[in-house]
């Protein structure tokens, strides 16, 4: 019986020889498919966190409205899941009618999200300035100005280079703004010195585990109260110095 089975089934493939040969390749095809796709998903994985422990990315960032005092990053730094806290600046700023362009402090100094140079050397004076590959329509020793904002001192910069940063993933999407159109075209680097507040806007602190939601948890309970100090701390003397203007009007 197995003798005649195996007979009548070399025949019909025999008879239908290009139909065999088309099934096998079918199923080989789709093998292979499967297997490469199995394996891609853990080679971006892991060719994503070589990239991101080369740049060592920061796990959160800490924003405030009002900035961010050398108070704030202490009482951050006092969190023992925290092994790196670092200050940083941002500004928005709309260069053109069509065109919005977020400006991030550049520290020499800094362990936390770096750049990776593409092209150029990064900034070494306070009017020297990188830009995302994005900005095509930029070369280096470009004079790049900038509107008058209240957040940089330096309105006119020279492109010193252009540079992928580890906070965008994504090669086109620089994310959403309440400035201008509403999406950022492209990022910059300048300086610390080219920013003129005191108060760091932003802190970024780096550990990546799978506690980064409790984690960030508990920083949100460790400032819980940091929103009315720091208004406080800046509306109070003020009032103090409206307050004795008052009373020397009085007198």
């Amino acid at each position: 019986m197995n003798t005649t089975y195996f007979k009548a089934t070399i025949r019909e493939i025999t008879y239908a020889w290009g139909k065999f040969i088309s099934i096998v390749l079918i199923i080989l095809l789709g093998s292979l498919l499967y297997v490469g796709i199995r394996a891609t998903g853990p080679d971006l994985d892991n060719s994503a966190d070589q990239y991101f422990a080369h740049q060592n990315l920061g796990d959160m960032r800490v924003t405030s409205t009002l900035g961010l005092n050398n108070r704030d990053l202490s009482l951050i730094r006092t969190d023992p899941k925290v092994q790196i806290a670092e200050p940083s600046h941002m500004v928005t700023v709309k260069k053109s009618p069509n065109q919005v362009v977020q400006v991030y402090s550049y520290a020499k100094s800094a362990k936390l999200n770096q750049l990776k140079l593409v092209s150029g050397h990064l900034p070494q004076k306070a009017d020297q300035i990188v830009l995302d590959q994005k900005a095509k329509d930029h070369k280096i020793g470009d004079r790049y100005r900038l509107p008058a904002t209240d957040g940089l001192t330096t309105k006119t910069f020279k492109v010193v280079g252009f540079v992928n940063s580890p906070l965008f993933v994504s090669s086109t999407d620089r994310g959403t703004t309440n400035v201008g159109s509403g999406q950022v075209n492209y990022f910059a680097y300048a300086p610390a010195a080219a920013f003129n507040n005191t108060a760091h806007l932003t802190a970024g602190t780096s550990k990546y585990n799978q506690q980064v939601d409790h984690d960030k948890a508990r920083l949100e309970s460790k400032l819980k109260q940091r929103p009315a100090q720091r208004r406080s701390e800046m509306i109070d003397p003020q009032l103090k110095k409206v307050d004795q203007q008052l009373g020397q009007l009085q007198k």
